[in-house]
């Protein structure tokens, strides 16, 4: 496991992640969402904390609510209870 360089590189990718998000945050204008770790390195992000099995379920519900929405004429039964 030490060959792995994302694992041996993992405090500096949280340290330069965390200060870039710092960076962008304090140019936002107010009332903007702010930028968080998962924002600056998404991958490294979902390889250092991967996500749980409810995780995973979760987002893949929210997608497909999202890509069920976007279709015409979708009937209005499948969005009841969200």
């Amino acid at each position: 496991m030490y060959a792995d360089g994302l694992i041996g590189n993992r405090g500096i990718l949280e340290v330069l992640g965390s200060l870039t998000a710092g960076q962008f945050n304090k140019m936002l204008p107010k009332g903007k969402s702010p930028y968080t770790l998962e924002d600056i390195i998404p991958k490294a992000f979902e390889y250092l904390y991967p996500m749980t099995d409810e995780d995973r379920k979760e987002l893949t519900n929210q997608r497909l609510l999202a890509f069920m929405a976007m279709a015409p004429n979708a009937p209005s039964i499948l969005f009841e209870g969200t």
